[in-house]
């Protein structure tokens, strides 16, 4: 679960700028909290939506997670910058370092880790973790003078001895994060922190796709039949779906791909460790599975995701999903996220939820996110980009739950929450937010000026 993430110094994110998914007092909506009582108590949220004007700095935001994200799991390379863009409309903010922190709770321990860098350099790093109710220092990295040195706490020395890590500590590279580094050395320690952030915490770009949906479809039935009942809910005219399995031939299922890259395909796939090869191309999207003790080609297995449609004499007809509307495509993608949040721990970050998709789709999958089986301990959580104002609606969201970004003048990016504003209970926020209430909209100029 995330409790908190704040950032600062980061593209146009110029000040500390902190989502927090912890919720306020109130007693609207308390079906919306997710409670874990296990280990230190924590309550948060389901979701946040974030709206604002466009070039806002909201997709920053979720870059910033993202960079975030990259730098933890998969490090830098010796001798190369570390890649921060840091806010360069201000000349004093440009060569000051940036900071990151995540609070989050996972395995019913609640952690707290951030760093400080700049384009070179890890400047700060630390750890602190609530095992039992007291917090607990994991480690504090400092770099000074180009020499880096790492401050561990009890938990870490007991299970490794200050030998060895003095050995890790001398082995961080100054671009590298001493997480990253000890991951590497296999301290048992910090295995769940990277674990959250490499599978726990998905960044889901506008342009995402999820290429393991003819894989889960082909394995999991009961994914199969939700998916399918999801698509049949949203009225995207698909009566059913599966997955059409023949057996694999070269020359129909591989007829538009080069020689060289046939010849690598099946190369990889009869070797010992491939079991399976996933196919994107341009019309459709396949995977071609090693069957067992396969020699040869012709030992292998085509698996091609298609959507079934009515006819209007009563029949099936079957097509490839390529064919299907960009927003039927959009559905598809999202789906497997509200499928995995009812039993698994997972934090998606969704830039632009409503592209491609009706209004009316985008509260599905929104009403769908805030609705809990909260006998399953259900702890997935969702943090939107949205444009879509009829989402804007105290039926559906908590005032704490809806968040905006905004440039200022000199254009750096502020994100405030709903709850920062005096708000009567009988606010329409939709028309609150339009008529600029909140900020966050763009400042429209008059059209015509620009034929003059």
């Amino acid at each position: 679960m995330l409790v908190h993430f704040s950032v600062s110094n980061f593209s146009s994110i110029k000040d500390e700028t902190v989502l927090s998914m912890i919720p306020a007092k109130s007693r609207n909506m308390k079906d919306h909290i997710i409670t874990d009582i296990e280990g230190k108590k924590i309550q948060v949220l389901p979701v946040a939506c974030i709206y604002g004007a466009n070039a806002s700095g909201k997709t920053n935001f979720i870059k910033a997670i993202e960079f975030a994200q990259a730098l933890i799991t998969v490090g830098t390379k010796p001798n190369s910058s570390i890649g921060i863009i840091s806010h360069l409309l201000d000349p004093i903010e440009e060569v000051k370092p940036s900071r990151f922190e995540f609070v989050f709770k996972h395995d019913h321990v609640l952690y707290t880790y951030g760093f400080v860098i700049d384009k070179k350099t890890v400047l700060e790093e630390w750890l602190f973790a609530y095992y039992t109710s007291q917090e607990s220092k994991i480690f504090e990295r400092i770099t000074k003078n180009d020499k880096t040195k790492v401050f561990p706490g009890a938990r870490l020395k007991e299970g490794n001895g200050e030998k060895f890590l003095k050995y890790v500590e001398k082995g961080t590279r100054l671009n590298q994060l001493f997480l990253t580094e000890a991951i590497e050395k296999n301290i048992e320690i910090l295995k769940p922190v990277f674990h959250w952030f490499q599978e726990h915490l998905v960044v889901v770009r506008p342009d995402y796709r999820y290429i393991s949906l003819t894989k889960r479809v082909s394995e999991e039935k009961d994914f199969e039949v939700f998916l399918a009942d999801f698509l049949r809910l949203a009225d995207t005219g698909i009566s059913n779906i599966h997955v059409q399995k023949e057996k694999f031939d070269t020359d129909t299922h591989l007829r538009n791909m080069p020689d060289n890259l046939k010849e690598k395909l099946l190369s990889d796939l009869l070797s010992d460790d491939s079991k399976e090869v996933f196919i994107q191309g341009s019309s459709e999207t396949f995977i071609v599975r090693k069957d067992k003790d396969a020699q040869t080609d012709r030992d292998l297995t085509y698996l091609r995701l298609q959507t079934e449609h009515l006819k209007t004499d009563g029949t099936h007809i079957c097509f490839d999903p390529a064919v299907e509307s960009d927003g039927t495509k959009r559905l598809m993608d999202l789906a497997p996220m509200l499928f995995d949040v009812w039993d698994r721990e997972r934090v998606y970050v969704i830039d632009e939820l409503d592209r491609s998709l009706h209004t009316f789709l985008s509260r599905l999958f929104l009403q769908m996110c805030v609705s809990r089986d909260h006998d399953k301990k259900s702890f997935g959580q969702f943090i939107l980009t949205t444009h879509d104002t009829n989402l804007l609606d105290r039926s559906l969201l908590r005032k704490d739950e809806i968040w905006f970004m905004e440039k200022d003048r000199d254009g750096a990016s502020h994100l405030t929450s709903l709850m920062d504003y005096k708000v009567s209970d009988g606010l329409n926020y939709e028309n609150g937010y339009l008529n600029g209430r909140f900020g966050a909209i763009p400042l429209v100029k008059n059209w015509k000026e620009i034929f003059h």
